[in-house]
């Protein structure tokens, strides 16, 4: 998460918590989607806030979850309520991600966060943490466009779902996939989530 975001959800932590301890939003996809998973399947969430309800949901699937969030207030909330799973609190582009790669990548709510060209950046990060099979998964508007985040005020992007996937593509991801999934944002009317396979391979496929 950029330096700008990291610090606006530091500031806002429990503002955050308030609203999205009591929001579903995302939760039910998410849980069809863990339900595809192989049984205990390695995991990691990128962006975990509080842990509810994307981490809950995760764990409540019978994956093997992994965790990381770069504000102390949040991680610390997290630690409380899920004691056991392993947790970084550090900026996205800065944690190591446990120094290992995953089945599946979860970024809800992270990615249009960050400036355009980190955007791309962290795609390629999620590129090297996924085992090959692997899949990520992660929510941006399908629309070209900016906005206000609802809980800290700061500008968020979308390039666009053209953008996305090549930029996925460029990574070596395949089959890619969209969820749909309203949500309520101050410009924007529908969310989109980007269910992604790494190749099998190392070759880079491109079958939609």
């Amino acid at each position: 998460m950029s330096s700008d975001a990291a610090d606006a959800y530091e500031r806002h932590a429990a503002g955050f918590l308030a609203a999205r301890d009591h929001s579903s939003v995302g939760s039910k996809v998410v849980a069809r989607w863990a339900q595809t998973l192989p049984a205990g399947a390695s995991t990691i969430e990128l962006g975990c806030g509080g842990g509810l309800p994307i981490s809950k949901t995760l764990i409540d699937a019978g994956l093997n979850l992994h965790a990381v969030d770069s504000s102390p207030s949040l991680c610390a909330i997290f630690q409380t309520r899920f004691p056991d799973v392993p947790l970084q609190c550090a900026r996205v582009e800065q944690s190591d991600c446990f120094g290992r790669q995953f089945h599946a990548v979860v970024a809800i709510g992270l990615i249009f966060l960050l400036p355009e060209s980190d955007q791309q950046r962290l795609i390629r990060k999620v590129a090297t943490l996924v085992e090959a099979g692997g899949r990520f998964l992660f929510t941006a508007p399908l629309e070209t466009g900016e906005w206000s985040d609802a809980n800290t005020s700061i500008t968020c992007r979308s390039p666009g779902q053209d953008h996305y996937v090549s930029g996925l593509r460029a990574a070596g991801f395949a089959r890619l996939a969209v969820l749909k999934m309203l949500a309520p944002t101050t410009t924007m009317t529908l969310c989109g989530q980007a269910e992604l396979l790494c190749p099998a391979s190392g070759a880079m496929r491109t079958t939609a």
